[in-house]
């Protein structure tokens, strides 16, 4: 038998399926960290022999709990998680009914963490993160969601549904962005490679070496950190030798070398912050202006979102009301929270702000650290905020889903709200992402045209919209065309249905519509 620990839970499992979790992280042949390792399967391929053998009684199945995590990052960008499919089997054995992925400037491991989702029964949603500059703000020193940089606000696209188009602003953007931060960290490697020689000039460290600590090339600061960890434990496999070095390099030290991740911070904080020997400045270019971001973000179909720090508060947060006025100016019209940063008392204020601006909350827990940690934190399962955060994560796959079959989504193509009613938007799209739809409906929406999906969907929330429960739809539900016709489409947004119509409506769904249990 073997015992997996992930976080502050143990799953003890024989060693045929122990073999196929491991699968699960492992790289792939056409990814730059392939090791040349024979496998046995791919990554997809062990995630669907583990759900068989829960089918078939082997695995135990999880016990659902009903929780929500829609920002967490994948090795795409820098994270504990080895790969999207993994990160989807610990947030399904963690008892998860939505996980979203929300990698820093990449949507490269969207598919995959669709498709693992989609086996595992999770609901999924596709995000991405980036950077702005407020340069306005840094000229007077005032912080946003950056503790320790002035101006530099981390924002979010929620819910992407599409990608960028070739040689379109955003595309250009990104690419402009993630080239200036690649040059900056080969600069970076450069000099890390140079004062490591100083001390043994048996060492070298290349950029390549970083490229290989990612699947597909998206490096961060953290890539470079762990690639000199990686190359020093390969040259000083003795941590007496090791801490040798390190004390040749740094001084006294006193930290646990047993641990990769302590080693790896030891190096970010010590050469490559700021006033560390490796430090480069940061890149101008790759922190475009907030208005830019978000344009960018409305590229892929997505929800501009702001990460409310919560603590430390900070010169911009301190003021919640100013702040979300600065927020709509930009086009933006939620937030997000990673609740374990905060007091209970800080999460509850920043709620009931959002509440009354009519700002959806969405939440999650970052991973982007190599050490593992439980993936809903104590505050997200609290009765006072779940609720609030499940309304968001639904709001999103409300957002992905009418985006694709009806042609809308939470912000219109001018960047503002669909619905200028703020409770209404938000229960429409919040009660659209509650419904589980099987295969034979979602291809008769696609054939119907988005008007006609939009009339179903509004339909189908004037007769169910104020239950606040889930729902799942049963094979071979279809409008006919003549209830199709007597529902009228007023200005995109409302449905004027008459008497006859409606009770034909609600016939249907009570025979199609059944509440998830």
């Amino acid at each position: 038998m073997a015992r997996i620990m992930r976080g502050n839970r143990v799953n003890i499992f024989p060693e045929r399926i122990r073999m196929l979790i491991s699968l699960l992280g492992e790289p792939e042949e056409d990814e730059l960290n392939y090791t040349g390792k024979r496998k046995p399967m791919s990554r997809l391929e062990a995630l669907k022999d583990l759900k068989r053998l829960e089918i078939e009684g082997i695995i135990a199945p999880p016990k659902k709990y009903g929780w929500v995590n829609v920002h967490i990052h994948t090795s795409e960008s820098f994270s504990v998680f080895r790969s999207p499919t993994e990160a989807a089997w610990e947030a399904y054995r963690a008892g998860l009914e939505i996980f979203g992925i929300n990698d820093h400037y990449t949507i490269a491991g969207h598919r995959e963490f669709g498709e693992a989702c989609k086996i595992l029964g999770l609901k999924a949603v596709f995000s991405i993160e980036a950077i702005a500059m407020s340069e306005e703000t840094k000229a007077k020193g005032k912080r946003y969601n950056d503790p320790k940089n002035p101006g530099r606000i981390y924002l979010c696209g929620k819910g992407v549904i599409q990608d960028l188009k070739p040689n379109s602003p955003g595309n250009n953007l990104l690419k402009t962005m993630r080239e200036s931060l690649r040059r900056r960290y080969e600069e970076m490697t450069e000099k890390v490679n140079e004062i490591f020689k100083e001390i043994d000039p048996s060492l070298s460290l290349t950029f390549d070496d970083v490229l290989r600590c990612t699947p597909r090339g998206n490096v961060t600061e953290r890539h470079v950190a762990q690639a000199a960890a990686d190359l020093l434990r390969k040259k000083f496999p003795n941590n007496h030798d090791l801490k040798e070095f390190l004390r040749k390099l740094f001084g006294d030290i006193k930290i646990d070398l047993s641990s990769d991740e302590n080693l790896q911070d030891l190096i970010r904080n010590e050469l490559l912050k700021a006033s560390g020997p490796a430090y480069v400045e940061e890149p101008a270019e790759a922190f475009p202006s907030p208005e830019k971001l978000v344009s960018l973000f409305r590229e892929y179909g997505a929800i501009p979102t702001y990460p409310v720090l919560g603590n430390p508060i900070t010169e911009k947060e301190a003021d919640l009301n100013s702040l979300f006025d600065e927020l709509e100016n930009y086009g933006i019209f939620a937030i997000e929270v990673i609740p374990k940063r905060n007091t209970e008392e800080r999460l509850k204020e920043i709620l009931e702000a959002a509440e009354k601006r009519g700002f959806p909350v969405f939440n999650g827990t970052e991973h982007n650290i190599k050490s593992p940690q439980p993936l809903v934190d104590d505050l997200s399962k609290k009765a006072d905020f779940l609720p609030i955060f499940k309304r968001g994560a639904y709001l999103i796959l409300g957002h992905q889903f009418l985006s694709k079959y009806a042609g809308i989504g939470y912000i219109d193509s001018t960047g503002n709200l669909t619905f200028k009613d703020r409770d209404f938007g938000i229960s429409f799209f919040s009660f659209i992402g509650r419904i589980t739809w099987p295969d034979d409906v979602s291809e008769w929406l696609t054939n119907l045209g988005k008007e006609n999906a939009l009339k179903v969907a509004l339909g189908l929330h004037l007769i169910l919209g104020d239950k606040q429960c889930n729902w799942v739809v049963k094979p071979g539900f279809k409008l006919p065309n003549i209830l199709l016709n007597a529902i009228k489409l007023r200005n995109k947004q409302t449905i004027q249905i008459d008497y006859k119509a409606r009770e034909k409506l609600e016939d249907i769904v009570k025979t199609f519509f059944m509440v998830e249990k």
